[in-house]
């Protein structure tokens, strides 16, 4: 069976290698989160070497661009999140508060990819594309821009699709069941997180659109004019999504045809480690805790107390461990802890003597614990990291850490738990199979749909019906009156045929009555 899969997508490969064409392909990637950037770049880089022109707006250039592959480098409008957020700006609670934070900033950027010479020379040169590749995430301020270029579209989304990103393709996001990716719940909810989960998720979406899309419109007008169609149309066109989940990481749920699973595509083959880490991780007999807070979050602007509790927990294990610390200097750092400013984190969970993960629950570093089977203990600060820790939990692969209840106790007894718990590594293991045993690699999945699309110009007959249905008759509130008006009527049939009734039988009713009393 295993070597009828391997030929499948042996198979698959050749046929892709085979069927290569070229095209001009533009993507637009306006979020300023190094992180998200990071899910995108390797297809692009795929898609290039497999000869299309691909032209990339954003803000992060590539530092050895290649043939095929040019940078439209939006200028800088404010601070870039990557390597730079201190951990007291974050609470460790999800909350309304991030939704509301990133859309703010994704107005932020909207304007400042409109106000980009560059972005604007690459538009006066009137160049034909023959697709168009945009991050579904917190704005759709950018689809004026899509619209204007006249060309089919598709979207990626780094996370799991948020409350409002799955309306465009009418995929569920049945509260019942699929968490709102701002809370801390899994796809297992107690009555009073579904209520919660529902009335979040409806807020947003109304948020979404009766406010932050609102706004956005009128940035894109500014550019496009009033012959621009609303922004929702325009996103109603988008040809399908590829989303950077999986069932076995992020918990299955119902999906349309047009959103297309491909976690795990940025990750690559495991490199060799730098020597003097190498030495470190193969002299560690007793296991290494890799401890790390993203890509985004500064782990050296830890509170004393928090920094002073997790060295302390550290110093008391037999394992060793490597941790991100941006700073020359860590104080009181434990014998067994190694400090590095950077850490190349695919590579060293790649390494066997990895026992554990400690993480903030970001789903590119959770995507490559769960490819290497590595249980985790999850610390979320903000967006998404709850639901990701949970659905990792959920798989009894790791533990959930609250940020603002953690202490000396809790956190050693997670650790130990992870590490001496035979069951954490066998779940984790089992997650690490399902992960990897797909019919055709993520990152050439994505290859294949995108392709897909440009083969067919767009691809309208992934799209359900639903997509453009009006929200009442989605709900079937129609369908729901008229039955509704039904049984009104066929009770109140009943009713009159019950009073014609009893009014033709009662007078003799009381004839027979009264003849009784008679006797």
């Amino acid at each position: 069976m295993k070597w009828g899969k391997v030929l499948i997508a042996f198979s698959i490969t050749i046929i892709l290698a085979q069927d290569s064409f070229s095209a001009r392909i533009l993507a637009i990637f306006p979020h300023n989160g190094k992180s998200h950037y990071d899910v995108f770049e390797p297809l692009m880089n795929a898609l290039s070497k497999r000869g299309h022109e691909v032209h990339i707006i954003s803000f992060f250039p590539k530092d050895d661009p290649h043939k095929n592959y040019t940078d439209v480098i939006i200028e800088r409008s404010g601070p870039l999140f990557y390597n730079s957020v201190p951990i007291h700006e974050f609470n460790g609670v999800a909350s309304f508060d991030d939704f509301f934070y990133i859309h703010e900033v994704g107005l932020i950027s909207c304007e400042a990819l409109y106000d980009s010479k560059n972005v604007a020379r690459l538009v006066e040169r009137g160049l034909k594309f023959d697709l168009v590749v945009t991050e579904l995430f917190n704005t759709d301020c950018f689809l004026g821009l899509v619209h204007h270029l006249g060309a089919p579209f598709i979207s990626v989304s780094s996370s799991a699709l948020l409350p409002t990103g799955g309306l465009r393709f009418a995929h569920s996001h049945h509260p019942a069941f699929v968490p709102n990716v701002f809370s801390t719940y899994s796809d297992k909810m107690s009555y009073f997180e579904r209520f919660y989960n529902t009335f979040s998720t409806v807020a947003m979406q109304l948020m979404r659109k009766y406010y932050y899309d609102v706004a956005a419109e009128r940035i894109a007008r500014k550019y496009f004019g009033s012959a621009m169609p609303p922004l929702d149309e325009i996103a109603k066109n988008t040809s399908l999504v590829l989303v950077n989940t999986h069932p076995s990481l992020n918990r299955p749920r119902p999906q349309v045809p047009a959103v297309i699973d491909v976690g795990g595509m940025h990750i690559k083959d495991a490199k060799k480690l730098p020597s003097d880490l190498e030495s470190f991780m193969n002299s560690s007999t007793n296991g290494v805790i890799v401890f790390s807070m993203g890509s985004v979050l500064l782990t050296h602007t830890f509170p004393d107390d928090k920094r002073k509790m997790i060295m302390e927990v550290f110093s008391e294990l037999p394992q060793n461990v490597v941790c991100k610390w941006e700073s020359d200097s860590l104080p009181n750092k434990p014998d067994n802890v190694k400090i590095l400013k950077w850490l190349p984190q695919r590579d060293i969970l790649a390494h066997p003597n990895v026992v554990a993960f400690v993480t903030h629950g970001g789903l590119l570093g959770l995507s490559e614990a769960a490819f290497e089977a590595v249980p985790i203990i999850g610390i979320p600060m903000y967006g998404d990291q709850g639901t990701n820790v949970r659905a990792f939990e959920a798989s009894g692969a790791g533990l959930f850490l609250s940020y603002s209840t953690i202490n000396k106790q809790s956190f050693k007894q997670a650790l130990q738990a992870v590490v001496n718990d035979k069951r954490y590594k066998e779940n984790a293991q089992r997650m690490s199979n399902a992960y990897r045993e797909r019919i055709l690699p993520p990152l050439d999945t994505a290859v294949y749909w995108t392709e897909y699309v440009l083969k067919f110009g767009g691809a309208k007959h992934l799209q359900v019906a639903s997509v453009h249905m009006p929200w009442y008759q989605y709900l079937l509130l129609d369908v729901l009156l008229g039955a509704a008006v039904v049984i009104f009527l066929i009770l109140y049939i009943v009713y009159r045929v019950a009073r014609r009734i009893t009014t033709f039988i009662l007078p003799y009713l009381t004839i027979i009555t009264v003849h009784k009393k008679g006797d």
